[in-house]
């Protein structure tokens, strides 16, 4: 595609935004961004279905923004995959508010002849949680499938450097520009991505994270994958967002079962509950796949894979991934096991140093459900930190009845915006969403 050719799709994904559900009604009918650019004044509201506010915003036909990103990316070697490209994803394409363009570094792969696997799961991850993520990911990807993460902290970290370390494929989508690390400790990770595998975005260079953008991102996650695992997850985890976008996109959807008085078993043992398929080893999830894939996948994943599986801490270390509170000593065994989440006794000052109990390294994880419950923020503090458009929101609600997003879409807030805007107001308890697509305050 020309350069004049992607100026249009940049600009109309400028324009449009994330996620905007009336792009699907507006490229079947123009065919491409260049004759929707060229529409008659007008035109676009006498289309039946198509929102006001998106006439609005495509009546502004300046291409300065669109041609300060392409110069951006030209400058920094990201490239960029429109809808319109044959190499875009089919999976992404089915999508009812798919990326209008991927802004990428590394490598393209062959998503039509791939296997993707989603791996996702909390922050705030406990040794558990790290060790499982690890295992499976590392014979996932061993196994010729492809490790899809959302870069979070925590368990989407784990997932994709252990793909790294089996050798495999490993995508991370960004829920902010590609020139931007978030977070800060992840940029070693992101290099050694950038160079042996796929980091995708739908927000162009030089877009800073923002906690409602990260929603919206997790649809691409489970939308590039044919099934996702949540390793970890706590009631209000953003992973259980990615889990719910796999079930609307009609995908298979695995958990590890985890310890009901764990704090990050509320999420992954409800989804349990309601009917994902559990995984106690990487074969449970890819014997579904096999009859599908089974000229990519391989089957000797319980042999060296399996042996070379158990976590390294040290690597995960090296690559900002993890923090060491006792880095591992010179000229021992990097390769360590992370301990199952026990009963955690109190530690005391003096530490035996004999040659069998003493542990390779420890990684700093989860804090205790007693010191998380201290941090949550007061009822004041969630509505001060609410943007301004999950305020409206909000407000446009009504006190005692539920309404439809379509509803909400028809008061003219951009589609993408509200979904993001509604998801993070479940998650801050202010609303809750009901069978049918309905959400009412709570």
């Amino acid at each position: 595609m020309g350069q004049k050719g992607m100026l249009f799709w940049v600009w109309l994904a400028e324009r449009l935004g994330a996620a905007n559900r009336d792009f699907p009604k507006l490229i079947a009918m123009y065919g491409n961004p260049y004759e929707l650019f060229h529409a008659e004044e007008g035109e676009l509201e006498r289309i039946e279905g198509i929102h006001s506010r998106t006439a609005e915003l495509l009546s502004n036909k300046s291409l300065d923004a669109a041609t300060k990103i392409l110069d951006t990316c030209e400058r920094l070697g990201i490239g960029i995959l429109p809808y319109g490209d044959r190499n875009y994803p089919l999976s992404l394409r089915e999508l009812r508010d798919p990326p209008i363009v991927l802004y990428y570094t590394g490598e393209l792969l062959e998503f039509s002849d791939l296997l993707c696997i989603g791996m996702v799961g909390t922050r705030r991850m406990s040794e558990y949680g790290l060790g499982r993520a690890y295992k499976l990911s590392y014979e996932i990807a061993a196994a010729g499938a492809a490790i899809v993460s959302g870069m979070a902290a925590g368990i989407d970290g784990v997932c994709a450097a252990a793909a790294l370390a089996a050798g495999g494929k490993t995508v991370a989508v960004l829920g902010c520009g590609l020139d931007v690390v978030y977070p800060k400790h992840h940029r070693r990770l992101m290099g050694e991505i950038a160079k042996r595998g796929l980091i995708v975005s739908e927000y162009p260079p030089g877009t800073p994270p923002n906690h409602y953008q990260f929603p919206v991102r997790n649809r691409i996650i489970s939308g590039l994958s044919q099934g996702t695992v949540v390793i970890e997850a706590g009631i209000g985890s953003g992973s259980l967002i990615t889990a719910r976008n796999a079930i609307l996109q009609g995908k298979d959807v695995f958990t590890v079962p985890a310890n009901i008085d764990s704090p990050g078993a509320e999420g992954t043992n409800g989804l349990l509950r309601d009917g994902a398929h559990p995984v106690l080893e990487s074969e449970d999830v890819l014997r579904r796949y096999r009859g599908l894939y089974g000229d990519v996948l391989k089957r000797d994943v319980f042999g060296d894979a399996a042996r070379a599986s158990r976590v390294n801490l040290q690597y995960l270390a090296d690559l900002g991934v993890i923090e060491l509170t006792n880095p591992v000593p010179s000229g021992t065994e990097r390769t360590g096991a992370v301990p199952e989440q026990k009963e955690k006794p109190k530690r005391t000052a003096k530490r035996s140093t004999s040659k069998e109990s003493q542990p390779t390294a420890e990684p700093r994880v989860e804090a205790s459900a007693k010191n998380e419950a201290a941090k949550k923020p007061t009822p004041d503090d969630v509505l001060k930190s609410l943007t301004s458009i999950q305020v409206e929101i909000l407000e446009a609600m009504p006190d005692d009845r539920a309404i439809t997003v379509d509803a909400l879409a028809g008061m003219g807030f951009p589609y993408g915006d509200l979904i993001a805007a509604l998801t993070m107001l479940e998650i801050l308890g202010l609303i809750q969403k009901l069978p049918g697509a309905l959400y009412m305050k709570t």
